[in-house]
């Protein structure tokens, strides 16, 4: 067919039917550009045409979504066409804009253009109506919305289903749930709605949105009498909303009715299923239903096994997960960016870092390009582990975001790196990236670690000019910034800021109180907890624990001040104030200041709890004697009565300490009422450390069915104390007593008699028990050895202080340097030289270092024999080893070279002494005893003027305060001749029992008496020519002549 020009030119005109015929065959073969075309042939010969060639050419245009010229054609020249051909393609124009421009908005402009130009003559359809509101509701515009719908109803329109439940989302989708629940409620009552499933599923929604998933019983009430079936989405929907709940086994019964009903599950139901477990933590049972799953033939999504390998890295089973992973990938299913992303973040969670880099290794090779979110996750898990700068590495190659931005330098303020704050705030500024407020709380964090406050503040006050608003975390960084840093007026300014914005946030007050705290400022932090109080937004007790600690540094005033302040508060949050304090004060060992405080809120009338009033007690109780304890103890016994087990028990503790003898008779009428109730080995532990050792021996013995149940440490300790109080007859009943308990005692224990028996001249019953040890399957320990030798030593039995060495060395223990000193000094004392030094060569040979004490306890020998030459160059030689002596070997060796004349050598040592630190300390000690301020001073003079008598007095001088630190570590110059506290009258049968130990020969008995005399006389020897040398005759004599009647009365 010629073209339509040429047809003209000859004369040919076509008629309007034979061009709506072609147009029309046009528009059945779907060739719109065709139709366009040729209708701009027919305008530029001005050839007329009919209404219908100008609806099919609109057609056209429509079809080809030229919807700004078919919108002019039709409003100026389409006049002439029929209401039902403009309905047509208003239809289609409004719906064009509305579905595939997704312009809803035009084409609610068009919707109300098309109803005012044609009076009501030409209305668009039903559809498009809907079409409108469903796309006003998915993109959340919701006034617009009901406003198609109102214009919609005057129409006379009847909505649907459909369009109710796209309205319920829309309302679901700006989060006003409650709006779309009203509205179905005026659809329903309005009697325009018929609901069917998918609009009461709609509805389960809404109800789930406001946590109400238990009035779904009500919309499945409604729904069976109305006949309404259900489907797998609406129970799937119901199913979410107690997995929302976290209400697991109320989601697991909706499951298996849905299946009771004859409900299938299908690929989203299951994965609901097992989401809602995995997330839960429970991803085991998320296993399980895989399983099920698979065995009812219904094919998971990758969805579905995204969600297990999500919750295995949430429990940190990463090697789980990464075994799901492979089996996914044996399946052949192909994997995305957000699996790799979740093994990812998995691994970064545990440090495996490796890991993470053969995952993008992978990621790379089967071409899945990670984005910035997947390179964030790495970015974060290499900060975290201290790795940052291998992150920033990492970043120099991509194009980042703020996170990214925000992860190293929080990465970098963590790890106090300076220079890298600097460096990655420099290349967030050049990658012009727009700041958010989390960004700028961890920019303004980093400032504060670099010092750049001015900074901080310039950022703080810019915030506005970035669109942003501080949140509490940016007020908490900018106030706990500036309280660390000493700036608190700044951090002042920042809190009253915060105060005037509508934020609400107790960590910001926490943050001010701590700062004014550390800044020494009490009373106002006292005031702006208060004011926290006051708001009603709930007391950190962690932060009220800062407040009480710095009342606490200003004395018991401080803690009673802030007390007296918060009492117009509320009552109920004043006692529980209150009664923290308490409790703090007695952990911290104050009980006196916490039962002041008591005092103060009884006259206050406020409720002191029981265990306010228990924990005060105890600690009193425990501790010394304290008037207030009676009266407390009434109080609350007053208040309280003996209803509870806790105030019984704390009367009972109050009564054993103090040793009342009905005190057994009142532990048995309560076991009436409590029977659980008894004392405790800590009442026992309190008399120990009370000093009242024999009332805690007394209570034990006699106890009888009410004894505690004790342990091998709790019987150590009381033994222990009873040997130092000078009882070891009762240590070594209190023994065998422990051993009927079914209480077997170890070495230490048996240690600590021997100790004792020994430290009270009971060497003999010593040895008794010594013996009898591996009978009672007891090894002797170094201790066992070192506390004989050491007493054998001091008495001068030395051949048996030897044997005991050598029987020590046979049992394969080690002597150490403590018992090598025992017998080196007892062979000194006794001016058995040649034997020490044999002693010392051992050892040395033995591979141990001698101490001052050995030096000393040898200088001491060379002194009694007189040998000073040796003396002075045994001295020099351990001196050059870096071993000095103690006080009494420099005395040794300066009252032996003064006694043989030789006084410039005495004075150079004397003055070398009076130089070294422990010396001066130990002078220093002795300083209560002569009532003279600066005594190490004298002693230092008199070396200093260097004449005969400044050096003798020098000499005496220094001689009483060795008296005075040997009477201190020694208890009494007397102690030996005393009579034992607890031996004067002990048989052998009687200390060691039956059961325990054999008898011993008596005759052995006597030979070790005999030996003991021997032992009196030597041990007292230096005693004794210490004060003839000082000129104290009469002390001397009497010291003898007690010595001398000791022995004839043992005779």
């Amino acid at each position: 067919m010629p073209p339509l020009q040429t047809l003209i030119k000859r004369g040919i005109t076509p008629t309007v039917e034979s061009i709506n015929e072609f147009i029309i065959y046009l528009s059945q073969r779907q060739k719109p550009n065709y139709i366009i075309s040729f209708f701009s042939q027919l305008n530029y010969n001005k050839v007329k045409v009919s209404s219908q060639t100008h609806s099919i050419f609109t057609w056209a245009l429509l079809k080809l979504h030229s919807f700004e010229v078919a919108e002019q054609f039709m409003k100026t020249q389409m006049v002439k066409s029929s209401p039902l051909c403009k309905i047509k393609l208003w239809d289609s124009l409004i719906q064009g804009y509305c579905n595939n421009r997704l312009d809803p908005e035009k084409g609610l402009v068009l919707l109300h253009d098309c109803l005012k130009s044609y009076g009501g003559l030409v209305v668009p359809s039903c559809f498009t109506f809907t079409s409108l509101i469903h796309r006003f509701s998915s993109q959340g515009n919701m006034s617009k919305a009901i406003e198609v719908l109102e214009l919609m109803i005057n129409e006379r329109y009847a909505f649907d289903s459909f369009v109710c439940t796209s309205v319920i989302s829309g309302f679901c989708k700006i989060g006003k749930p409650e709006l779309a629940l009203q509205f179905f409620d005026n659809a329903v009552n309005s009697g325009g709605l018929k609901a069917n499933t998918v609009v009461y599923t709609a509805l389960v929604s809404s109800l789930r949105m406001l946590g109400r998933v238990d009035d779904v019983f009500d919309v499945v009430r409604k729904m069976e009498s109305e006949e309404v079936a259900f489907d797998v989405v609406f129970y799937t929907s119901w199913v979410c909303g107690y997995f929302e709940e976290g209400e697991l086994a109320e989601a697991f019964r909706k499951s298996r009715e849905m299946v009771r009903k004859g409900i299938d599950n299908d690929t989203i139901s299951f994965t609901v299923l097992i989401d809602g477990f995995s997330k839960e933590g429970h991803v085991e049972k998320a296993v399980g239903f895989l399983h099920k799953m698979m065995k009812e033939g219904v094919k998971p999504s990758l969805v579905t096994y995204t969600t297990i390998l999500l919750g295995f890295c949430r429990k940190g089973k990463v090697d789980e997960a990464f075994s799901l992973f492979k089996k996914i990938e044996d399946m052949g299913i192909q994997m995305d960016e957000f699996v790799y992303a979740i093994l990812i973040d998995g691994f970064c969670r545990i440090g495996n870092l490796d890991q993470v880099f053969h995952l993008l290794d992978d990621m790379e090779k089967k071409g899945i390009k990670p984005s910035i979110i997947t390179y964030n996750t790495v970015i974060n898990g290499l900060c975290k582990v201290g790795r940052t700068s291998e992150a920033d590495e990492i970043t120099k190659e991509l194009r980042g975001d703020v996170i990214t931005y925000s992860t190293l330098l929080h990465g970098y303020v963590e790890e106090e790196n300076s220079q890298g704050i600097l460096k990655t705030k420099q290349r967030f500024e050049e990658a012009g990236c727009k700041m958010d407020i989390v960004m700028c709380n961890i920019l303004i964090k980093a400032l504060f670690m670099v010092g750049a406050f001015e900074k901080v503040n310039l950022l703080y006050q810019t915030l506005p000019e970035m669109d942003l608003s501080a949140n509490s975390i940016t007020f908490c960084t900018l106030i706990n910034g500036f309280c660390k840093f000493g700036r608190i007026e700044e951090a002042l300014e920042v809190f009253d800021e915060f105060r005037r914005t509508e934020i609400s946030s107790v960590a910001c007050y926490n943050c001010i109180i701590t700062g004014l705290c550390q800044n020494n400022m009490i009373d106002m932090a006292i005031e702006v907890f208060i004011e926290l109080c006051e708001k009603d937004m709930g007391v950190n007790l962690k932060n009220f624990r800062t407040l009480v600690d710095a009342a606490l540094e200003e004395g018991l005033m401080g803690v009673l001040n802030l007390a007296s302040k918060i009492e117009n508060i509320q009552d109920n949050l004043y006692n529980f104030l209150c009664n923290y304090i308490i409790n703090i004060l007695c952990k911290k060992g104050f009980p006196d200041s916490a039962g002041e405080l008591c005092m103060v809120m009884k006259r206050k009338g406020s409720v002191i709890k029981s265990k306010s009033y228990y924990s005060i007690l105890r600690c009193l109780i425990d501790g010394k004697e304290n008037s207030m304890t009676r009266p407390l103890l009434n109080v609350y016994v007053k208040e309280y009565g003996l209803v509870k087990q806790r105030v019984c028990m704390i009367l009972l503790h109050y009564l054993f300490l103090n040793g009342k003898d009905s005190t057994f008779y009142f532990l048995e009428s309560l076991k009436k009422r409590f029977s659980n109730i008894n004392f405790s080995s800590s009442i026992i532990r309190a008399l120990v450390n009370g000093g009242k050792v024999l009332d805690a021996y007394k209570l034990v013995i006699e106890a009888e069915d009410f004894l505690p149940e004790m342990d091998v440490v709790d019987y150590s300790i009381i033994i222990d104390r009873l040997c130092k109080a000078g009882y070891p007859r009762k240590a070594l009943d209190l023994c065998s007593f422990a051993k009927t308990t079914g209480v077997c005692l170890n070495i230490v224990t048996y240690n600590s008699v021997i100790n004792g028996l020994c430290s009270q001249g009971g060497l003999i019953e010593a040895f008794q028990l010594f013996d009898s040890l591996e009978r009672i399957n007891l090894i002797p320990s170094e201790v066992t050895y070192a506390t004989l030798i050491n007493y054998l030593s001091k008495q001068g039995i030395l051949s048996d202080a030897k044997q005991l060495f050598e029987r020590m060395v046979l049992k394969g223990l080690k002597p150490n340097t403590h018992i090598y000193n025992s017998l080196i000094d007892g062979y000194c004392k006794f001016g058995q030289l040649e034997e020490a030094l044999r002693f010392l060569s051992d050892m040395e040979f033995n591979c141990l270092e001698p101490d001052e004490f050995t030096v000393s306890a040898l200088l001491n020998g060379y002194y009694w024999i007189g040998d000073m030459e040796r003396a002075v160059r045994f001295f020099y030689e351990f001196k050059n080893k870096g071993i000095s002596p103690d006080f009494f070997g420099y005395m040794y060796l300066v009252k032996g070279l003064y006694t043989k004349g030789r006084i410039e050598e005495a004075r150079s040592i004397l003055r070398e002494m009076l130089r070294l630190k422990s010396v001066v300390n130990l002078i220093n000690q002795a300083n209560t005893e002569y009532g003279i301020e600066s005594l190490e001073s004298y002693p230092i003079r008199l070396c200093e003027e260097g004449s005969l008598r400044s050096i003798h007095e020098a000499v005496n001088v220094l001689t009483e305060i060795g008296l005075v630190i040997s009477s201190r570590r020694q208890q009494s110059s007397y102690y030996a001749l005393q009579t034992p506290k607890d031996i004067k009258s002990c048989k052998i049968s009687d200390t060691v029992k039956s059961n325990d130990l054999e008898k011993v020969d008596m005759a052995v008995c006597d030979d070790v008496e005999k030996s003991s005399r021997f032992y009196d006389f030597g041990f007292h020897y230096s005693l004794i020519a210490s004060l003839c040398e000082k000129g104290e005759t009469e002390k001397a004599n009497n010291l003898v002549r007690e010595m001398l009647s000791s022995l004839a009365g043992n005779n």
